[in-house]
């Protein structure tokens, strides 16, 4: 495969086979940063743009854009150093512009920190507090979706682990589309793990949650990594495009009856109407626990 971003070739399984090494080292994935902690929230045929991460995955950028934590913009970016409303992408008259909104660790282009709108070249970085992304308008080749992690985004395996109620836990499979995994668990200091799939609905909402508890464990408020209902109405892979939250509500009675039944009772919280968390801390691993 060729570069996104220069077009040379690139490595068999560095960067997800999209980024030559030199493109790479450009952006380099800040300190904590997993693959999962980056996503579009719009399909790649409705992409005007993208943003390249320094795992060689793609994220579609539509004509207006709005980046940050918030898991309500285009582009989520869960990083302890980007703002909940970070930055603002558009296309005005054939240009694309940024624009900083008032974040506390600033929006950098090649660089120089933005003030006002600023001009956004095609191959130029865009950094949002410590997060580095390639912004392409016309990349070597058609981006796909993402590799996830659990194939090898980062170059090798990733998963979310848990402690709860005395029980070990470990999330593994893919994190992206419509795809299953499975939940190993065990008794805590047991050396044996006994696996359950979880089909596609239960396992990407206890992904996403592992995820956005991962990307906020230093943060203080007890509902740490709180993802919106409607949120995870759009974004949880259910059948019908017209899926609500009464939806999720019946995805997340499911997987609170597969976790009471290895021990884990408890460990899927809500916040009345905002949305679920995970009441433990989550770690990430790469190393397989079998």
């Amino acid at each position: 495969m060729i570069c996104l971003v220069c077009g040379g070739a690139t490595e068999s399984g560095a960067y997800g086979g999209r980024l030559c090494r030199t493109c790479a080292g450009a952006v380099p994935p800040c300190e904590g940063l997993i693959p999962d902690h980056i996503r579009s929230t719009v399909t790649m045929t409705d992409g005007e743009a993208w943003l390249v991460d320094g795992f060689g995955s793609p994220h579609a950028v539509p004509p207006k854009a709005t980046l940050g934590r918030n898991h309500e913009g285009e582009v989520v970016v869960l990083a302890s150093s980007v703002s909940r409303e970070h930055a603002e992408l558009r296309h005005v008259d054939g240009a694309w512009q940024v624009r900083d909104l008032g974040s506390r660790n600033g929006t950098f282009v090649d660089g120089a920190r933005c003030q006002g709108r600023v001009v956004l070249p095609t191959r130029s970085v865009l950094k949002l507090g410590d997060v580095a992304l390639w912004f392409l308008v016309e990349p070597a080749h058609a981006p796909e979706e993402p590799l996830s992690m659990a194939t090898g985004a980062a170059g090798g395996l990733v998963r979310f682990a848990m402690t709860h109620a005395g029980v070990e836990m470990c999330v593994v499979g893919a994190s992206i589309g419509g795809t299953g995994g499975a939940l190993l668990s065990r008794a805590t200091g047991a050396q044996a793990w006994s696996e359950r799939a979880l089909p596609p609905l239960e396992f990407q909402l206890l992904r996403t949650l592992c995820s956005s508890a991962h990307a906020e464990a230093d943060s203080l408020a007890t509902a740490r990594g709180c993802v919106a209902t409607k949120q995870l109405a759009r974004e949880l892979p259910f059948q019908s495009k017209y899926a609500n939250e009464e939806n999720v509500r019946q995805v997340v009675r499911r997987l609170r009856g597969a976790l009471t039944e290895i021990g884990a009772d408890g460990i899927l919280s809500v916040v009345p109407g905002r949305g679920y968390y995970l009441a433990c801390a989550v770690t990430v691993s790469g190393a397989n626990p079998r």
